[in-house]
């Protein structure tokens, strides 16, 4: 089936989903930005920006390969996080029993990761780089670092000590 078809199928689901969420629910969900431009391994994801209404993200190349089950299974997983943020804000586990629950509802399988094959796609691979806290070294990927340089602060689950480039 040509991509088009596919992603016209795919928002279609992505209706469907949001419609029996706000039936069930007695509430609007409203329509979410829906992108086709995931990269790499994922087959979806949904941001919540501070304003604004959620982003979800899809893989279109995973879209093509595997079709129907794609839109049966990642479509539904990625509509749930739409819902559930909703309802409860980010006070829940991403792949929790809220979660699960409105899985059950649509009717889709509660994995939490696809199975999808994903061996002719490229991984992205980042960069580490070094950061020390009081017990020990800790690598941590570019974007963790470019965070630090931004000003935002991590600390050590084991010791509590605040990380710092290692020297």
């Amino acid at each position: 089936m040509p991509s088009h078809h596919l992603q016209a199928s795919a928002i279609t689901r992505l209706q469907f989903c949001l419609q029996q969420a706000e039936v069930h629910f007695g509430r609007r969900f409203g329509n979410p930005e829906v992108r086709w431009d995931l990269r790499g391994r994922a087959a979806g994801q949904v941001r919540f920006p501070a304003r604004g209404r959620p982003l979800m993200r899809f893989n279109m190349q995973l879209l093509t390969s595997h079709g129907d089950a794609f839109i049966d299974r990642t479509i539904p997983h990625e509509v749930a996080h739409v819902v559930v943020h909703h309802l409860y804000g980010n006070r829940v586990r991403p792949h929790g029993r809220e979660w699960q629950s409105v899985m059950a509802l649509f009717g889709a399988d509660a994995s939490r990761c696809h199975d999808f094959d994903v061996s002719h796609l490229s991984a992205r691979r980042l960069l580490r780089f070094p950061y020390r806290c009081d017990c020990r070294e800790h690598m941590l990927t570019s974007i963790r670092r470019n965070r630090i340089a931004a000003g935002q602060v991590y600390h050590c689950r084991i010791c509590g000590g605040r990380l710092r480039p290692s020297d």
